[in-house]
């Protein structure tokens, strides 16, 4: 009863290391190969478990029945399968002596929790990481003249910001207010805070001359609710481009803000 509990729970570690392996990598497998492989690996493992050698034949079975015995799959997934064997396996090893004195079954459930726990926080901690990487490569410098006044800003460019200005069709950036305001005219800063989202056509805290390059830009907001805000005409300058016919807007929701960027630029940026 005892050999049979030890290959299942080296069945259920595999599958978990599989699916660990499989999410960090994105390549998929199927079903009977994930079953077939997780199974085969633990029997071996288990019948010859003082075998080094047999140790490694069984590592090469879990990586070649669940990926097709792709060469390329034991140096991308097994690197990553190792990885996660000696994260899940260290951190069991350093518990095992404290889950030693409960039922066979609860220390299944306990050390299959630990690993799934372990191997979750390390592939969300890759992804964040990855995620990052990715971002990095759309942050850029940028100089927005506004009213006679030029900001120097650190922009990321969001390929999901396609707002445009509903008259002309011209690219709205979105500024953060708390990066920028102590850097703006005082009568303007003051201005945006007297304006008010309740009535977002109320513009008479602007100077008749800010009015004039003033548009009422219609936006969607995370609970899908619409909402009306005032864009301001704008020559933007970024990557030694520069653009004349652009709006901003500033908001003081700068919470998703990535790379601690200043300015949420349009996606248009990426092909001029």
């Amino acid at each position: 009863m005892v050999g049979e509990l030890i290959v299942l729970f080296n069945f259920f570690f595999n599958i978990i290391l599989l699916r660990f392996t499989q999410a960090v990598t994105r390549y998929p497998i199927k079903t009977w190969r994930l079953i077939s492989s997780a199974f085969c690996s633990a029997l071996i493992a288990v019948v010859f478990y003082e075998s080094i050698v047999m140790t490694i034949v069984s590592f090469i079975v879990l990586i070649g029945i669940a990926f097709s015995f792709r060469w390329s799959s034991f140096f991308v997934q097994g690197s990553w399968l190792m990885m996660g064997t000696l994260l899940a396996g260290g951190l069991l090893s350093a518990v095992q002596p404290y889950l030693l004195k409960h039922s066979i079954f609860a220390y299944i459930l306990f050390c299959l929790g630990i690993a799934c726990s372990s191997l979750f926080l390390m592939k969300r901690s890759w992804f964040n990481k990855l995620q990052q990487v990715v971002q990095q490569q759309y942050v850029t410098n940028c100089e927005v003249e506004l009213f006679d006044q030029t900001l120097s800003l650190l922009a990321y460019i969001d390929t999901g910001n396609e707002c445009l200005e509903p008259l002309s069709r011209a690219p709205v950036h979105f500024i953060s207010f708390k990066a920028v305001h102590e850097q703006l005219e005082p009568t303007f800063e003051a201005s945006l805070q007297k304006w008010s989202e309740k009535e977002p056509l109320a513009l008479e805290m602007f100077s008749k001359e800010l009015r004039k390059n003033i548009r009422i830009v219609p936006l969607t907001t995370v609970q899908n609710s619409s909402v009306l805000v005032p864009a301001f005409r704008a020559q933007v300058k970024i990557n030694d481009k520069t653009d004349s016919n652009q709006y901003v807007i500033f908001t003081k929701n700068d919470a998703r803000f990535p790379q601690k960027a200043q300015m949420i630029a349009h996606v248009s940026v990426l092909t001029k």
